[in-house]
């Protein structure tokens, strides 16, 4: 039931974005893929779901992913992409309904509603989805991958949900809610693979990391074990410190500690 990619490289527009990428992931853990910008985070999540050709070998749960098991994929994951536009006015119940009418459980009317009221959006069902604001576009298109999948396990295994930034346009108690939600997906057996910024939240709700620099992977395992002073000095480009306090040990990062003139430095590098 593992998700497992070997040796990816993708290239765009002739450069190379991500180069010799060895990742895996498996059901009932949440794995964040972390890193600059520019990093290849995205272009990698794309990658695994199968949305952008690359070189390598990439299965989830034994099926190849690829244009051609489509359908076969759309059953056993949905995918919430960083940004995504609609040109149509269509309601938020309706875009619901795109997620829910690809995946396996169509038969079911009750689900877009549930998930509506999983992302705290039952009320929004009847308003035109351009109508609302950035976050709530960002739950409501959350809600179109929950009835998509729904169940975190189906009569084949488990389920997977890939979020690129699910938390980018929300405010502190949304995201710890979304995240909590992405927890509580994995717990019940699913997996879940995400792109995240946030670095503390990260070290609160993910079970694995995978750290990407310049398109290759720089470090992946607990957070406790990639979100270390050194590693992400390193890969960030500035003077970064990482304590990990009592009772759980889990590692939080300083940010008015780091060298503002290290990441001008590194900004020059890369303009050269």
């Amino acid at each position: 039931m593992t998700l497992r990619a070997e040796r990816i490289d993708v290239t765009l527009d002739r450069a190379p974005v991500v180069a010799g990428v060895d990742f895996s992931a498996h059901p009932g853990q949440v794995t964040a893929i972390v890193g600059p910008n520019g990093s290849g985070k995205t272009t990698l999540l794309r990658a695994l779901t199968g949305e952008i050709a690359a070189s390598g070998r990439i299965t989830l749960a034994g099926i190849e992913v690829g244009p051609r098991r489509a359908a076969a994929l759309a059953a056993r994951r949905g995918v919430l992409p960083q940004a995504t536009r609609l040109a149509f006015p269509f309601t938020v119940a309706e875009v619901v309904r795109l997620g829910h009418l690809a995946g396996p459980h169509a038969h079911r009317p009750d689900i877009p509603a549930a998930a509506l009221a999983r992302v705290g959006l039952r009320d929004k069902a009847g308003c035109a989805y351009q109508e609302l604001s950035g976050g709530e576009q960002q739950r409501a298109q959350l809600a179109r991958v929950l009835a998509q999948v729904w169940e975190p396990r189906g009569p084949h295994g488990a389920n997977w949900l890939f979020l690129d930034e699910p938390v980018s346009n929300l405010d502190i108690g949304q995201q710890l809610a979304v995240m909590r939600l992405a927890q509580g997906f994995a717990r019940g057996g699913g997996g879940v693979v995400a792109v995240m910024h946030d670095l503390n939240l990260t070290a609160m709700v993910a079970d694995r990391v995978a750290l990407l620099q310049e398109g290759r992977m720089a470090a992946r395992g607990r957070p406790a074990e990639v979100f270390t002073s050194a590693t992400l000095s390193r890969a960030y480009h500035c003077d970064l410190r990482v304590s990990t306090p009592p009772p759980d040990s889990v590692p939080y990062l300083l940010p008015q500690a780091a060298d503002a003139r290290e990441q001008t430095a590194a900004y020059d590098r890369e303009e050269q």
